[in-house]
């Protein structure tokens, strides 16, 4: 019989699912703006990296909105579609991953490519956002998952397509999860294979900003298919 891995939760974590918890009570309504970092650090008597950690997962899941020089916003949402958790325990094997990132192929490559036709001012500042936080946590492996994540899923709101918005969704939480075994497999504690993500993802930024369809999918492609390669000569 196998067990599942039991690990405490991050103090991250733990604030990223308050804010969660205030937000499906209704104590927290979309629309609503959030404090400012030293103010939710001070309410929550936690240190402002973890706050800032918290607020980057939680754009990540889809739960708040950055708005630039007005603040951080509570976003529009169905909670239903949003249940899935912050910690992710539970490791995922070669044949998951691979069979994810197919998945991924398929569904990411067309999105990037609707995004570039319906993308909207606020959706390219989330994800130039997401690239920012990207290159900031280069060397924090945990930073640079939850960039990673927040990026793509802009890219997929961007399709303006709720149906697309919610299959993402519902596979967001296996997402994270293969997001964290490539991270174990060094995808993003390697920085000269780190900056070539950061690349590939500012083309596809790039297709997408300039409307160019064909360059946002391959981009997006290109991107999905040097990780698979590069997670095959890493398992074998």
């Amino acid at each position: 019989m196998e067990f599942k891995k039991i690990k405490p939760k991050k103090i991250y974590e733990q604030v990223a699912n308050e804010i969660i918890a205030m937000i499906e009570q209704g104590e927290l309504k979309p629309g609503d703006k959030l404090d400012a970092v030293p103010q939710l650090a001070e309410k929550f008597s936690v240190g402002r990296s973890a706050i800032r950690e918290a607020l980057t997962s939680l754009r990540a899941l889809g739960y708040i909105e950055l708005k630039q020089g007005e603040g951080t916003f509570i976003r529009s949402f169905d909670v239903r579609n949003l249940s899935y958790p912050i910690s992710q325990a539970i490791l995922m094997d070669k044949d998951d991953i691979e069979n994810l990132l197919e998945v991924r192929k398929i569904l990411e490559s067309g999105a990037a490519a609707v995004a570039a036709e319906k993308r909207a001012a606020s959706d390219l500042a989330d994800m130039h956002d997401a690239l920012r936080e990207m290159k900031r946590a280069t060397g924090n492996e945990e930073l640079g998952e939850q960039a990673d994540l927040a990026f793509h899923l802009a890219i997929v709101r961007a399709t303006q397509n709720p149906l697309l918005a919610r299959l993402m969704s519902q596979v967001s939480d296996t997402m994270v999860k293969a997001m964290k075994e490539t991270r174990k497999m060094m995808l993003y504690s390697n920085p000269s294979t780190f900056g070539v993500l950061y690349e590939q993802h500012e083309q596809i930024l790039k297709g997408i900003e300039t409307r160019d369809t064909e360059k946002a999918r391959h981009g997006m492609l290109d991107h999905l298919q040097f990780v698979e390669k590069h997670l095959k000569t890493y398992l074998g």
